[in-house]
């Protein structure tokens, strides 16, 4: 069979009932829609908010602290975290890093100009080991080393503390929001010493300190501004004189995360408090598993259903082309060669259907981002990882094929029962 014919057959075949036609492409469109939605959503939604997640509740982390004595409105501690704890810590079996946090002990106040509107508040600062907030860092940023003149301090903002700017003060005074990277290299002043509240400050020491935000983090133990643990030990060596100073507490980072038992144990066992965030990371994997789950069944009926009306179409064609069927093969056309021309005719419809399907899912992922794309970037956990989630590139691929494909199937089927019957009685009715 020349090529040409070929096609011009599966056209006329294709005009020859419009309204069938019609139909089959808006079941492969809808079928492609949703199968394509929930591979989008599995691989490309769940992924980044996964990765998001698991930076903001760090599975191999347990977070140490102090055990506290509650005497009517405060808290006192009843155990240290010294630095021979943090030794003590670091030589536990399973144990691959400990990042001991300190903050500023004294009152320090944020200063700075934000569109035109100078703002000023206190603020809380901690120290911690550069490595920990690496990942955190903006590109071409610096973030370590005790503080000079020569430059500015370097800054880590938690991504909460944003948050709470955003909602908070900008909301009530009107003023533009920040997001990440407009914040990014902004600079302002930390003043040492010195406090917005009457009758916190009691030494007469002041210091103006220069500031750069180089990066924020999503670990939710870090709130407030972050910076390298050896500055905040020089301010408060500066502040407070040469007095060893405990730490509030400490990231134990794991070597893997089935030891988080037995290593949890041994710093019970040193009178601390554990905090581990496996089980709220596992929480959110089982939500997202789940709605993942409830998207895919709802695209396997939608699937199913296609599949019922496709084979229903396709047995009601077959009964008005059996005539057409018995004659291609009285003229000594093949069982193979009408096999190819009529599933030819559903791979191409179906391969148009498929296109369609997911230029449709294109086009609303497109404009979901446009317009949702400001308000996610302000949604704490989800806003950082928006810009991540995308359509991976071989999902439309996947969608096209499998539309030119589905209903070639369910016709192949059908067809091949036709064929099996002989083509005298296929004709009986001309």
């Amino acid at each position: 069979m020349y090529l040409k014919g070929y096609f011009y057959l599966i056209w006329r075949s294709i005009r020859r009932n419009p309204g069938r036609t019609l139909l089959n492409v808006f079941g492969g469109v809808v079928g492609t829609f949703f199968l394509c939605l929930a591979l989008s959503g599995y691989f490309g939604v769940r992924g980044p908010l996964l990765e998001e997640l698991g930076r903001a509740f760090p599975e191999k982390r347990l977070v140490v602290k102090p055990k506290t004595l509650e005497i009517s409105l405060v808290k006192i501690n009843r155990t240290k975290l010294t630095s021979a704890i943090i030794e003590k810590i670091r030589k536990l079996r399973g144990v691959d890093a400990v990042y001991p946090i300190q903050p500023i002990w004294f009152p320090v106040r944020a200063e700075g100009r934000i569109f035109g509107v100078d703002i000023s508040t206190d603020i809380a600062v901690n120290g911690v080991s550069p490595a920990l907030v690496m990942d955190s860092v903006a590109p071409g940023e610096d973030f370590g080393g005790y503080y000079t003149t020569e430059k500015p301090a370097p800054v880590i903002i938690s991504r909460y503390f944003l948050d709470l700017y955003n909602f908070g003060v900008a909301q009530s005074n009107n003023l533009p929001k920040f997001n990440e990277s407009s914040a990014i290299g902004k600079e302002f002043d930390l003043i040492l010493g010195e406090s917005t509240i009457s009758g916190l400050v009691e030494s007469e020491k002041s210091r103006r300190i220069r500031c750069k935000v180089v990066g924020f983090t999503p670990d939710v133990s870090l709130f407030g501004l972050v910076m390298p643990l050896d500055m905040v030990k020089q301010f408060n060596t500066w502040y407070l004189g040469d007095v060893v100073r405990d730490y509030v507490l400490a990231q134990v980072e794991l070597s893997d995360v089935n030891d988080a038992e037995r290593v949890s144990g041994a710093l019970k066992g040193m009178g601390l408090v554990v905090e581990s965030h496996k089980g709220t990371l596992e929480q959110f994997r089982f939500a997202l598993n789940l709605i993942s789950a409830a998207v895919f069944i709802f695209a396997g009926c939608v699937l199913i259903l296609v599949a019922v009306s496709f084979a229903h179409s396709e047995s009601l064609t077959m009964i008005e082309r059996r005539e057409e069927v018995g004659l291609l093969r009285a003229i000594g056309a093949g069982r193979s060669d009408v096999m190819r021309l009529i599933v030819g005719e559903k791979i191409l419809v179906g391969f148009v259907a498929g296109a369609t399907g997911v230029g449709l899912l294109g086009v609303i992922w497109y404009v979901m981002h446009k317009l949702l794309g400001n308000i996610a970037v302000n949604v704490p956990l989800i806003g950082n990882s928006f810009g991540k989630m995308a359509m991976p590139l071989w999902v439309p691929v996947v969608g096209i094929l499998f539309s030119a494909f589905f209903g070639a199937i369910i016709c192949g089927i059908i067809l091949r029962r036709a064929l099996q019957i002989p083509p005298a009685r296929l004709m009986k009715n001309i």
